[in-house]
């Protein structure tokens, strides 16, 4: 019997299992400056038909929370507006109905804020002031997924003019930061989208090209200003400016794909 020990020891199975093999992931998003669009319903019904995205993030969308949430209802996604604050409502999300979403909100990344007057957006902070303030902006977001591997998909408006005007480029330079501490500090594998009125790979978004690698087109007449950020070993496919809808800004679609 004595001979058989040396052969069952070297068959013995660890107790501790063997890791699982590093997988492909990936989430199709596309996101939307709705702008001052006609027919807005309508356009965000097709983009959701022909598109079939995990998550759209829209910007400029406060004044149309209820279209907003008839569309999704119309199509099978669910609608995320945070409530605390109309400024926090400027921005709003689409999940497909299919997802499982595991939490949301808002943090926001600047504070109302003084600009030049010129700037779209501007108004009176108070009855009297100068009408040269910005609203706070946030990065809107939600956690979905499952089974051992979440998403965190946030969503962005950045203020613009920041070329121009010495004001704005300071507000904008606050805000890529705070988007890039945000995006560093999540748990769940993160990707930021939304309008940030700078080409990305310009002066103005250094911040985030430190922590991030983005996908965009030309979504704005021919300037690339729309994007998707995701980690820096993700790929981008299907990366395209989508004609045909109503907004000044062409909405911007990204599969973005990692290995984890």
């Amino acid at each position: 019997m004595a001979l058989f020990a040396p052969l069952v020891a070297l068959v013995a199975v660890p107790g501790a299992e063997a890791a699982a093999a590093p997988a492909e992931r990936t989430i199709k998003v596309v996101t939307y400056n709705a702008g001052d669009a006609g027919g807005f319903k309508a356009d965000l019904v097709r983009l959701i038909e022909t598109e079939r995205p995990a998550v759209i993030g829209l910007q400029e969308v406060a004044d149309r929370e209820e279209v907003v949430k008839e569309a999704a209802a119309a199509t099978g996604y669910v609608a995320i507006y945070e409530t605390d604050r109309r400024a926090v409502k400027h921005n709003a999300i689409l999940v497909r109905g299919n997802m499982t979403i595991t939490g949301h909100g808002a943090q926001e990344i600047s504070p109302a804020s003084k600009v030049d007057p010129s700037t779209p957006g501007t108004g009176p902070a108070e009855p009297g002031d100068c009408g040269c303030w910005v609203p706070p902006k946030y990065v809107n977001w939600v956690r979905v997924g499952g089974a051992g591997f979440e998403w965190v998909v946030g969503v962005v408006h950045l203020t613009p003019s920041a070329q121009r005007f010495e004001l704005n480029r300071e507000l904008h330079n606050l805000q890529v930061r705070k988007t890039a501490d945000w995006f560093s500090s999540r748990a769940a594998e993160p990707v930021v989208m939304g309008d940030f009125n700078a080409e990305p790979g310009s002066d103005l978004m250094a911040g985030l090209r430190r922590v991030a690698e983005p996908f965009s087109a030309p979504s704005h007449d021919s300037r690339s200003i729309d994007h998707v950020w995701a980690k820096k070993d993700s790929t981008g496919s299907e990366v395209d400016a989508l004609a045909g809808y109503g907004s000044d800004h062409r909405p911007v679609r990204v599969r973005v794909t990692v290995t984890r």
